[in-house]
């Protein structure tokens, strides 16, 4: 095996390695999404009381968790970006032993397939790339869109659903308000109950919305009474928080995050135009010599050559002797013998 074939051999069994582990995380992403949400708000009950947004009669118009399931729905989005990763992880496993069994065999078709799928797997990885520095393309535009249709159709006030609850604990943490601001609700209204009778009150922002210290200043009764009237004046009163909620998740995890997925994402790409590079080598490397004499004496022949049995060569032998005749015969002399 020549230095290139081993070189190759070398970075696509690391490949393979990472190849597994890209998608690994693209399974998390497809199909664990709300674990994800989960790490991010995951102390979202220690900034705030749950019984800040509590009344007398135990209606919570803000409910909270720093549990997640996985059976949340926000979309279609994060399925797709899963399934984008998880066909970079199958790509990179494909070419990775495409590489490996190249180099060891040194076979040109090989070597083609795996260029193939290299290129391919890359230009996914640059996609990757955008979705992770850009949030002004398609692939978010769409996100938002898809989140905020779920804002208008599911999000309630007192809501149990876990799409509420995710949103809920997301905007408090991130202290923002809706995927692109406060106007992205449909249904902000609240039934409140007083003994046996019954408000109807309308919000203008959700309570999630409303500056943290609400939550925190005062007695129980009053960080109730504080949010509630934060939460139906809106903008002409209170200074709710406004900042669009998709921002700033997108900012937070970029800084914290960011640089290393963007580390990562450029030094597999390099490595992957190096390992590009060295199968072209590799295709245009002639073997070394004993390889190639061994496939000169295999070309056109399934038999091994040390099976064939050799056919016998005969080789002449000059022979003479003296001759025991004493005098010349001249009828011999006609004859073959040698003198």
């Amino acid at each position: 095996m020549g230095k290139f074939d081993y070189m190759l051999a070398v970075t696509m069994a690391i490949s393979l390695i990472w190849g597994i582990i890209i998608l690994a995380f693209g399974a998390v992403i497809r199909f664990s999404f709300g674990k994800l949400i989960s790490n991010y708000v995951a102390g979202v009950t220690e900034l705030v009381p749950s019984s800040a947004c509590t009344n007398t009669q135990g209606q919570n118009i803000c409910p909270i968790g720093s549990k997640i399931g996985d059976e949340i729905d926000v979309g279609d989005w994060p399925m797709v970006l899963g399934a984008f990763v998880i066909v970079t992880g199958v790509l990179v496993t494909i070419f990775s032993v495409l590489g490996f069994v190249a180099a060891l065999k040194h076979s040109t078709p090989l070597i083609i397939l795996f260029i193939v799928f290299c290129l391919i797997a890359t230009g996914i990885q640059f996609y990757l790339v955008q979705i992770a520095t850009t949030e002004e393309i398609a692939f978010h535009n769409d996100a938002k869109s898809q989140l905020i249709e779920k804002l208008k159709n599911e999000y309630t006030v007192d809501g149990k659903n876990l799409f509420t609850i995710a949103m809920n604990s997301i905007m408090i943490t991130a202290e923002c308000c809706g995927v692109s601001g406060v106007g992205d609700f449909g249904n902000l209204t609240f039934v409140e109950k007083s003994g046996i009778n019954e408000n109807l009150v309308q919000f203008t922002v959700p309570p999630a919305c409303c500056p943290r210290q609400l939550f925190l200043e005062g007695s129980t009764e009053a960080k109730y009474t504080a949010i509630k009237e934060c939460a139906r004046s809106g903008l002409e009163k209170a200074e709710p928080n406004k900042r669009s909620c998709y921002t700033t998740v997108f900012t937070d995890v970029n800084e914290k995050y960011g640089a290393a997925v963007m580390g990562l994402l450029l030094f597999i790409i390099v490595w992957e135009m190096l390992q590009i590079v060295l199968g072209v080598l590799v295709k245009f490397t002639p073997p070394p010599k004993e390889e190639r004499k061994s496939a000169v004496e295999h070309r056109g022949s399934t038999v091994p050559r040390d099976s064939i049995a050799q056919p016998k060569i005969k080789k002449f032998v000059p022979f003479s002797k003296v001759s025991s005749f004493t005098a010349a015969d001249i009828g011999r002399i006609k004859s073959t013998e040698i003198w």
